[in-house]
Order: structure tokens, then C-alpha cells, then sequence
């Protein structure tokens, strides 16, 4: 295969960048002045002379971000923002809001909510349809490739729920240094994948093509749904492109041998380990990898963790997307604050101001990749790229997510431990999710 490198933009550090222009966006928004910022498109509304406490619920490594765009917000509308720390799952949302939203009450005017509990709420009706809240320029700067993940997990009848503040996709990370060393591309395609897995492997020294991490509970689904998505199958209905996607999966663990049948019990950790200790030349992780491995600075260099577009299996190019959002409770206290509050925090202006500062309150938003481009940060390059290559594709939906992934999990395991056959489990797969919809 040819050798072409595809090497996303390298500069800056992320901690230098962040650290050296955190400020700069920040201080040139409060220059214009109490009052001002209706003339930059951001929507304010009156003073609100009641109750003039917003209750915001976030993650306390959030909060910084958050506070550094509020003076402006509050001397313009008179309301004071509270924070307070918000679950970290989506399981502990469920824990902490469902008794008081199921009595029709509420602590909080505003939250950030997670994929895994939001269709919870918005189908017992806990949350405001923002569709005549978030203005439509807000909505037009995301990009064509989030609509169907605002349509599925955000939205019911396409009336959304909750706007998007945090974006996580599974790069796809190459050792460029190494690949180099054997005169080799970075795989494009699931062939090329299989082709330059076959090359580099050395499976009695523990080197390896590609891994992931398989473990249960979860983490086999993620990398299951990642495949589906490039075959263009529906993970919960246990279709073809499933079945598909679990037979590359068997193919490049038993029959090439290009991913070791060990990664069945490792976790990210382990992942990573392998990818640091030099054993794997290619893998898709979640983004929080960029970090770690600038964190073990022995080992880094941008050569190492060079981001590339998924290798493309039949439907293309494709890595599932999914994270948090902004959602108003039905039931709170302060509604007409919690409005101006999430129009503010989310608008085209203020959006890039806290992406610039939290990883967390990043998406690739038109008006934060255009902030950011030339920031030299190697995750806003590679966002920008996927955005640009329509790579993203939408979370697989199911009104009880958790347990549908439990059995996209149990049923991959069967049939790459050999216990079951792909029909088996296909069969079995889709009658274990029509239980979960009776």
C-alpha cells in the first residue's frame, strides 16, 4: 500500500494554548459593556425583577469555565447565577432528579443532563421543549452531521429537549513514527486496515494492528456500536450491518490475528498501556487519550498520536458521537431565568468562550471551530476534520439505553468467545430487545 500521511495539524499544546488565551476571548466579551451584547446577536431579555436566582446544576470541574462568562450575564439581566455540582453519570441523574420530578418539583432551574438518563425525563415530560427557547441560529451552528444525534437522543418528535454542551467521538490515533519506520500508510479502508494489521503484527512479542477495550459491562458495546456505525447498521435491531460489524470484529481477533483476544478483559487503561508501550500502531479512543499520553511526557510526541479519519467499512468513514447537554426542568423554580440562562450560555458568542476553556462545553459547533482553528490544538483540528469528512454519526437510541447495550454486550461476547454462532445471536439479540419494548 502506498505510503500517504494524514497528519492532523500539530502546534500548540492543549495546556498551553488553554492557558495562554483563556483569558483573551473572555476579557474582550466584558469590554463591550453591560447591555452590549444584544448588538453581537446574543439574546437578553428584559431585567427580571422576581425571584432572580438561577439554580444552575454542572460538574464542579465545569465551573470555572462557567463563572468566567457570568458577571456580563447578570449585570445585564439582573439575575444571579447559584452553581451547584452536578451527577457525573447518567445513572446518578436518574438517583438525584427522578423523585423530585416525579412530584413535580425541583431544585434546580437549569442542568446538564447525559445521554444515558435524558430520555428518561423527556419522555415523562421532567424537561421543557426548547425548540421556542434556543434560537434558530443557535440550532443552524451545528453541523448537518449532529442533527440526527439531536434528533435521537435530544429531541422527541423532533421537538428538542436538550442542546448539546459536550461532544465525545472515538478518534482513530496512529503511531505515524512507526508506521513510517516500515514504509507503511495509516489504513483508510477496513481492507487496509486488515493489510497493514498483517504487517506490523507480532502477536509472540505482544505487538498488534489495532486493540480496543472489551471488557464488560459497556466498553464491548462501545466498540461494537463503532463498527456498526460504518456498516450503516442499527446496533439494537440486530441487523445486517450488525452482524456485519461483529464478524470483522471475530475476523480481526480469530482468523487474521491482527487484535489480541485478550483486549475481551482489558479496560481503557489497559488499552492505553499497550498503545504507550509501543505494541499498537493504530486504535480509535475517546478523546480524553490526547491527555493522557501528553501527560506521560517520557513517551509523547505528536508523531505518536497522529488522528486520522476512521478506517471506512461498507457505509464509510463513521464514529458514533454522544455526551452531555443543557436541559430546563418543568418544574423550575425560576423558569424565565433558567431561559435567559441557557440562551446566553449556548449562543453562537459565548459558546466558544467556554469550549476555549473546558473540554467538557466543546462541540464542533461552526462558531468554536472558527474561534479555535488556529489554536494549534491537536482535538480541534481533528474535530474540525471529522465535522468537514461527515464522519460523525448519531448514538444508537432506545428508550432504555443501559439495558439494551447490556444485551448488544452479552450477545457479542457469545459469539467472539465461540459459545454462539453469528445467526444465534443475531436471532437472540433481537428478541431480547423486543422484551425491552413490551
Amino acid at each position: 500500500m502506498k505510503k500517504e500521511k494524514q497528519i492532523v495539524q500539530k502546534g500548540l499544546s492543549r495546556r498551553t494554548f488553554l492557558k495562554g488565551t483563556a483569558g483573551s476571548i473572555a476579557a474582550a466579551l466584558a469590554s463591550s459593556g453591560p447591555g452590549k451584547f444584544l448588538t453581537q446577536g446574543i439574546y437578553a431579555p428584559a431585567l427580571i425583577q422576581q425571584n432572580n436566582t438561577v439554580v444552575f446544576a454542572i460538574q464542579e470541574f465545569a465551573q470555572p469555565a462557567i463563572q468566567s462568562v457570568l458577571e456580563k450575564f447578570e449585570s445585564d439581566t439582573g439575575l444571579t447565577v447559584q452553581l451547584e455540582g452536578g451527577p457525573v453519570s447518567g445513572n446518578d441523574m436518574l438517583t438525584r432528579y427522578s423523585p423530585q420530578f416525579a412530584s413535580g418539583t425541583s431544585s434546580v432551574d437549569l442542568f446538564s443532563d447525559a445521554d444515558d438518563s435524558s430520555p428518561t425525563f423527556m419522555r415523562a415530560g421532567w424537561v421543557m421543549p426548547l425548540d421556542e427557547i434556543i434560537p434558530q441560529e443557535t440550532w443552524d451552528d451545528f453541523p448537518p452531521s449532529m442533527q440526527d444525534h439531536i434528533r435521537g437522543f435530544l429531541s422527541i418528535d423532533d421537538v428538542p429537549y436538550r442542546i448539546p454542551h459536550e461532544f465525545a467521538v472515538g478518534y482513530f490515533f496512529n503511531r505515524q513514527d512507526l508506521l513510517d519506520e516500515k514504509g507503511l500508510a495509516i489504513p483508510t479502508t477496513w481492507e487496509e486496515l486488515v493489510e497493514v494489521g498483517k504487517e506490523v503484527t507480532d502477536a509472540e512479542n505482544d505487538i498488534w494492528g489495532t486493540t480496543d477495550a472489551l471488557i464488560k459491562p459497556a466498553l464491548l458495546y462501545v466498540y461494537v456500536a463503532y463498527l456498526t456505525a460504518q456498516t450503516g447498521g442499527k446496533v439494537f435491531d440486530f441487523d445486517e450491518g450488525t452482524g456485519e460489524a461483529l464478524q470483522f470484529l471475530y475476523d480481526m481477533i480469530h482468523t487474521h490475528k491482527i487484535f489480541p483476544e485478550t483486549a475481551l478483559n482489558q479496560d481503557y487503561t489497559a488499552q492505553n498501556e499497550l498503545y504507550m508501550g509501543d505494541k499498537v500502531y493504530f486504535m480509535r479512543q475517546w478523546p480524553f487519550f490526547q491527555g493522557v499520553a501528553e501527560g506521560n511526557a517520557e513517551w509523547y510526541a505528536p508523531e505518536k498520536m497522529v488522528i486520522s479519519l476512521p478506517p471506512a467499512g461498507p457505509a464509510g468513514s463513521k464514529s458514533w458521537i454522544g455526551g452531555w447537554g443543557f436541559s430546563i426542568p418543568t418544574y423550575a423554580p425560576n423558569p424565565d431565568g433558567a431561559k435567559a440562562l441557557i440562551q446566553y450560555l449556548t449562543s453562537p458568542e459565548v459558546a466558544p468562550v467556554l469550549a476555549e476553556q473546558q473540554g467538557f462545553l466543546l462541540t464542533p459547533r461552526y462558531s468554536i471551530l472558527d474561534a479555535l482553528k488556529d489554536s494549534g490544538d491537536e482535538l480541534i483540528a481533528a474535530m474540525g476534520l471529522y465535522a468537514e469528512n461527515n464522519v460523525f454519526a448519531p448514538r444508537a437510541f432506545h428508550p432504555r439505553v443501559a439495558e439494551a447495550q447490556t444485551v448488544v454486550d452479552d450477545m457479542a461476547s457469545l459469539f467472539l468467545t465461540k459459545q454462539a454462532t453469528l445467526s444465534e445471536v443475531l436471532e437472540q439479540g433481537k428478541e431480547l430487545i423486543a422484551a425491552l419494548d413490551e
